[in-house]
């Protein structure tokens, strides 16, 4: 017998995303237009995405957090999942405040319209940033929310493995789960994981109680990668925690986004038991002391571009497919503009003998050539981004070859020899192949493939790239910034800091606001 809820009803549970991770050093603003573009679903048409049948990323992943938490509805039953919206753009910089006045605005109007309401399940990422805004965006959004739905209606919500966490990020939800994967390919897991634990929550099976902690930390660990040393290990310790301990609701790991302004900037680690809360401060300590540990784990070696060339060139990986050189000071997926230049010139300049394809976010190179024949010999100056201060880099006699609009905007290629440049007018973000495809190329025909996204593009060229490397090219992403800025407390690996406990209390408290920081449209 299905025990539905309170009342003997079925439970009404709604669910949404407003879903953005900032970097503070790019120049572009992030707009509505950017996630009306990239993704954004509303009621029957989210409901539609998320249901067997459907597809919830179209094009990326047929089935992410909310596919995740309805099939943790259906598996539960008698509950109804009511659609609110779902809003997602390309990493990137701030937000407009008119941009967040629409998400929040919209979100809220859509939870009180749905009537009541026994909880609500949100995706967030943990890392967005809005123009003018000194809080965190997403503690915004959980606070009017819980303000509409009440204090005995559940909240879950959901975040990236990189987000930062804080006490308004915590504070206001019963139920809280992250990634725990990186690359992340658990989002859909990651929603039923949110799902099966509040609609237990609202049943009274279990009673979530919290305990986390805030690392002095911004960067360590090594790759960072779930299922690679040195993480692999405490990762491996939180799933066995889930698994075999029935008191243990949920164990998350947060190594944060370094890249926005937040002076509360570092790791987390957050535990949640069924009513033990002695237990979930103990869990907390012991998993924070397994993350610090792992702190002087160095980042892999970044070369420069000349020198990522040169092992490309030399390297027998590529035999079997291309070399992936990954940008990672301009990488889009973090937030950059993807409009450095000087991997396209250092392939201009040393790597004629390679077939190499690169990306270059130019729109001024766009607007130029869009109207232009296919075929037509021309010569440009690649500037990249506006306002990101990239070296002009002159190119002669360059074929354009083809163009397309697709999810990243207008896009031109240009033949420099066997360089193949793509100039878009939008953030490039190229994790599938078919980003090449669309302009005649083949992914396995080149020798070298220039990447902007730190991991998640490996799911999708598997088969294609087995030798990546970590280049330096001084973008909006470069960890040199992450070093070189100031924080709230001392953090590692910018200062000798010898426990997490040095700073951990200052970092939990809640962030100072005003009522201001609400956010009206």
């Amino acid at each position: 017998m299905i025990r539905l809820g309170r009342g003997g009803r079925p439970l009404r549970i709604a669910y949404g995303r407003i879903f953005h991770e900032a970097c503070a050093y790019s120049p572009v603003s992030t707009t509505r237009d950017d996630f009306e573009r990239m993704h954004r679903l509303e009621g029957e048409a989210l409901a539609r995405a998320c249901s067997l049948t459907g597809s919830e990323l179209e094009g990326y992943l047929p089935a992410a957090e909310l596919s995740g938490f309805c099939a943790a509805a259906r598996a539960a039953g008698g509950v109804e999942t009511v659609p609110l919206a779902s809003s997602l753009a390309v990493p990137s910089g701030p937000l407009t405040a008119e941009c967040f006045a629409w998400l929040l605005e919209d979100l809220v109007a859509r939870v009180e319209a749905a009537g009541a309401l026994d909880g609500v399940y949100l995706a967030l990422h943990g890392s967005m940033q809005v123009e003018g805004l000194t809080e965190p965006p997403e503690a915004v959004i959980l606070r009017r929310v819980r303000r509409v739905i009440g204090p005995e209606a559940k909240l879950a919500v959901s975040y990236d493995l990189h987000a930062n966490l804080s006490a308004g990020l915590v504070d206001p939800v019963d139920v809280l789960i992250a990634y725990r994967t990186n690359p992340h390919w658990d989002l859909a897991p990651t929603g039923y994981r949110a799902g099966n634990r509040l609609i237990r929550a609202l049943r009274g099976q279990v009673q979530p109680v919290h305990a986390w902690r805030k690392l002095p930390l911004v960067l360590g660990g090594g790759k960072g990668i779930d299922f690679l040393a040195p993480m692999s290990a405490v990762f491996r310790w939180m799933k066995r925690l889930e698994k075999k301990d029935p008191r243990v609701l949920s164990a998350s790991l947060f190594m944060v986004h370094p890249f926005t302004a937040a002076d509360d900037l570092g790791w987390a680690v957050h535990v949640c038991t069924d009513g033990d809360p002695a237990l979930a401060e103990r869990l907390a300590d012991e998993l924070a002391d397994r993350a610090w540990a792992e702190r002087e784990v160095p980042l892999p070696e970044f070369l420069s571009p000349e020198a990522a060339i040169a092992e490309a060139r030399a390297s027998a990986w590529r035999k079997l497919g291309p070399v992936t050189l990954v940008d990672c000071d301009d990488i889009v997926g973090a937030g950059a503009p993807g409009g450095n230049t000087r991997v396209a010139r250092a392939l201009l300049a040393h790597g004629g003998d390679l077939v190499a394809y690169v990306p270059v976010h130019d729109p001024a190179a766009v607007e130029r050539f869009w109207s232009a024949p296919d075929g037509a010999r021309v010569s440009f100056t690649l500037s990249g981004t506006p306002g990101y201060d990239m070296p002009e880099v002159p190119i002669e006699g360059a074929v354009l070859a083809a163009r397309t609009t697709g999810d990243f905007g207008r896009a031109v290629r240009v033949d420099v020899g066997t360089t193949h440049i793509v100039l878009t007018d939008r953030a490039p973000l190229p994790i599938h192949p078919k980003f090449w495809s669309a302009l005649g190329l083949s992914a396995r025909a080149a020798d070298v493939i220039v990447q902007k996204n730190f991991f998640h593009y490996r799911m999708f060229y598997v088969a294609h790239s087995f030798h990546h490397v970590p280049v330096t090219s001084g973008g909006a992403t470069s960890f040199r910034r992450v070093r070189e800025r100031s924080y709230r407390v001392p953090v590692y690996p910018n200062a000798d800091v010898r426990s997490w406990r040095e700073g951990d209390a200052i970092l939990r408290r809640p962030a100072a606001w005003t009522p201001a920081a609400d956010v009206h449209a």
